[in-house]
Formats: structure tokens, C-alpha cells, sequence
């Protein structure tokens, strides 16, 4: 079984993602979802250090959030006010400077 895929697209806080959604993803009513840091590279996210995330949950969870883009904002969202996540957003812009 062939899931068919949207993709679709993120901008949080200046970072433009890639979204991808795969409904009914191994079995019915499970999607699998992946976040990809499009630009800039090398960004950290709240919910990845890596610019990439993929993550698999029941259909009915997603769209009761608004759908892929809406669900990994959200998250985005709540992750941004970490410690971990504000320190290593502190050390890329650092590191920024020296390029």
C-alpha cells in the first residue's frame, strides 16, 4: 500500500521548513509526519537540533490539531522556551558571526 504524501510549508520565527504528511502511513489512521529546516541551514529547532524530525501519530490527534503544519507549530511553540533549546539557538548565532 502506497500512501499518497502533501507537502507543505512552514515558516516559525524566520525558519522556513518543509512539511510532509503521509496519511494512513503502515495502517489506517496512523500519519506519518516529517519536519525539514529549509533555510537557513544549520538552524536548531525547539523540537530538533538536526533541522529534521519525523514522527508518526494516530490521524484523528492530527487533524484535531489543524493538520501537519498546524501540529508542528504548536510544538515548535511550546519547546521554545527551554533551556536546551535556547542554549543552543545562543550557540548557532554565535557561531554565526564567524562565517
Amino acid at each position: 500500500m502506497t500512501a499518497k504524501r502533501d507537502t507543505f510549508r512552514l515558516v516559525w520565527r524566520g525558519v522556513v521548513c518543509r512539511v510532509r504528511h503521509r496519511p494512513n502511513y503502515l495502517s489506517k489512521g496512523w500519519s506519518h509526519i516529517e519536519l525539514m529546516v529549509v533555510s537557513p541551514k544549520g538552524v536548531p529547532l525547539s523540537i530538533t537540533t538536526t533541522g529534521y524530525l519525523s514522527h508518526f501519530l494516530d490521524e484523528d490527534l492530527l487533524y484535531a490539531a489543524g493538520g501537519p503544519v498546524s501540529f508542528f507549530h504548536a510544538w515548535l511553540e511550546r519547546e521554545a522556551q527551554s533551556k536546551a533549546y535556547q542554549k543552543s539557538l545562543a550557540r548557532w548565532r554565535q557561531l554565526e558571526l564567524f562565517d
